[in-house]
C-alpha cells in the first residue's frame, strides 16, 4: 500500500479527517473503501502520537467504529445483512459536509453583524405611590353610590332598542307585485333599475328575493346583455295568477 504523507494538519474532529482522506483518495462518500481509509486513518493517529500530541477520545472512538465496519465487510457475502454497514457513517459524513459548506456564508454574516449594534432595552420604573389623599368619608360615599346603582338596575330605555326595533319590514310578496307591474309595462328591465326607488335594506333584500322567486316560477327570465343583467317578462304567463300551477 502506498504510504500517504501528511503535513499533520490539525483536524477539528474525526469526521473532518475522514472527509480529507476520502478527498485525497478521490472516492465517494457512499462507497468508502474501508480497509484503505482505515489504514490511513490509523497512520494519522500514529503520527499524532509520535509528535506527542494528545489524541482526543472521539478519534479513538471513530477508529473503533471503523474496525467494526471493516470486520463486517470481511464477512462472507451470505452472512452480511442486506443493509450496508457503511451507510450510517456515510450519512453522518454527508451531513457534516453540508454544514461545512455553510461555514463561509455564516462567517460572512458574522462579519456583517459585528459592525452593528443593538440598543439595550431600557427599564422604566413607574412611580406606584398614591399621590392624592382621600378622606375616608369620600371613599364610603363612592362605595354607596356604586351599590345604589347596582341595586336599582333600571331597565334600558326604548331609545336603546331604536336601532333594531320598530323598522318596517318589506314583504317579498309586495315586491313581487311591484316587479311584475314594471315588467308588464316595459317587458324588459335592467336588474339594477329595480333598486332605484328602494329606501331601506329591507327593500333591497325583498326585491332581490322577489326576482329569484319569479325566476324560479318562470314568470321572468334572466339574461346577460353585455355588462348588464336584464329581466324579461314571459308574456305566455299573461292572465295567470301568480303561484298557479
Amino acid at each position: 500500500m502506498e504510504t500517504l504523507t501528511f503535513d499533520l494538519e490539525v483536524f477539528s474532529g474525526p469526521l473532518e479527517l475522514l472527509l480529507s482522506l476520502i478527498s485525497k483518495n478521490k472516492v465517494s462518500i457512499y462507497d468508502i473503501p474501508i480497509s484503505t481509509i482505515f489504514d490511513q486513518y490509523m497512520e494519522y493517529i500514529d503520527q499524532m502520537k509520535q509528535m506527542n500530541m494528545d489524541v482526543a477520545s472521539e478519534f479513538i472512538e471513530m477508529a473503533a467504529h471503523l474496525i467494526y465496519i471493516k470486520s463486517r465487510m470481511l464477512l462472507p457475502k451470505e452472512e452480511i445483512e442486506e443493509d450496508d454497514p457503511r451507510m450510517p457513517l456515510a450519512m453522518a459524513l454527508a451531513e457534516y459536509q453540508r454544514y461545512q459548506s455553510l461555514l463561509p456564508e455564516m462567517h460572512e454574516m458574522n462579519i456583517k453583524a459585528a459592525g452593528s449594534y443593538t440598543r439595550m432595552q431600557e427599564t422604566v420604573e413607574y412611580d406606584k405611590r398614591v399621590r392624592r389623599q382621600y378622606e375616608a368619608s369620600a371613599l364610603i360615599k363612592a362605595y354607596h353610590d356604586v351599590m345604589d346603582k347596582i341595586e336599582r338596575r333600571e331597565p334600558p330605555t326604548l331609545n336603546s332598542f331604536k336601532s333594531f326595533i320598530g323598522r318596517k319590514i318589506t314583504s317579498v310578496s309586495v315586491r313581487i307585485a311591484s316587479v311584475l307591474r314594471s315588467l308588464k309595462r316595459l317587458s324588459r328591465v335592467k336588474f339594477m333599475d329595480l333598486f332605484k326607488n328602494v329606501r331601506s335594506r329591507s327593500d333591497i333584500v325583498a326585491t332581490f328575493l322577489a326576482v329569484l322567486e319569479l325566476s324560479k316560477t318562470e314568470y321572468v327570465s334572466i339574461e346577460q346583455d353585455r355588462d348588464e343583467i336584464v329581466i324579461s317578462y314571459d308574456e305566455s304567463k299573461e292572465g295567470e295568477a301568480y303561484g298557479a300551477e
